[in-house]
């Protein structure tokens, strides 16, 4: 009787030990390889999204701070437009251009409280009512912007105020048209918020008052400039009798 294994049944078992080692091979490595490959694969990609949404971040970020420098650029220039401060020389200095760029006549000039319109970084909203609230306050403490309004602060800071004058008047309607575009035409921001004219058939003219408004932004940096009021004629019989240069 022959003992050991036959050739073939050592062949076969080297077979099966190399189908085996295959086997686990695949198992414990090729596949946990993959495994691998697929998280890095998944890893990868959620990286170059990443990087491409960073991307696209930067361009906006360098777009809106372009737009938000020329932002910052145009408000600058906008503040400019204002003078500082809007002193009653200056605006009676105003209501005499007008009258001679429309060549209307003036009867009577008369003062109204002045009024805030911009402040703490907002707009605020123009009323009768506010008026006369303000009227009443005249003794209300001043900020600092308000009591220098020369200096340089932030567009936050700034205080803006309208000097509003009730004018009377009379001239033709092509002088009172004149007069008006004076208005919407003049480089300093201003505005005629009421108008109550009467047309006098005896003489052809109207006549009435309108609301001029005059506005100033405290704290613009602006250094306030002396209005020329050299060619104002002043008398005792003129609107200007009781204005002192």
């Amino acid at each position: 009787m022959r003992k050991g294994l036959t050739t073939g049944q050592k062949r076969l078992i080297l077979i099966l030990a190399g189908f085996l080692i295959l086997l686990g091979t695949f198992f414990f490595v090729f596949q946990k390889n993959q495994e691998k490959i697929k998280k890095l694969d998944s890893d990868t990609n959620e990286k170059k999204s990443q990087v491409e949404y960073l991307s696209n971040l930067q361009i906006l970020v360098n777009e809106m701070k372009q737009t938000t420098e020329k932002a910052q650029q145009e408000t600058l220039t906008n503040t400019q437009k204002y003078p500082c401060k809007m002193t009653q020389q200056k605006a009676i200095s105003n209501i005499y251009n007008l009258s001679v760029a429309g060549g209307v006549r003036l009867r009577a000039i008369r003062p109204t409280a002045e009024r805030t319109f911009y402040k703490d970084g907002k707009f605020t909203q123009l009323s009768d009512e506010e008026n006369s609230e303000e009227t009443e306050g005249e003794d209300t403490e001043l900020s600092e912007v308000e009591k220098k309004p020369e200096q340089k602060v932030s567009v936050m800071e700034m205080v803006g105020k309208v000097s509003s004058y009730e004018v009377e008047l009379t001239g033709t309607r092509k002088q009172i048209l004149k007069a008006f575009d004076w208005v919407s035409g003049n480089r300093e921001p201003m505005s005629i918020s009421a108008i109550n004219l009467t047309f006098d058939n005896s003489t052809g003219k109207l006549t009435g008052t309108i609301a001029l408004n005059f506005f100033s932004l405290n704290g613009n940096g602006k250094p306030y400039v002396e209005p020329d009021i050299s060619s104002i004629v002043l008398g005792n019989k003129d609107v200007f009798g009781t204005f002192k240069k």
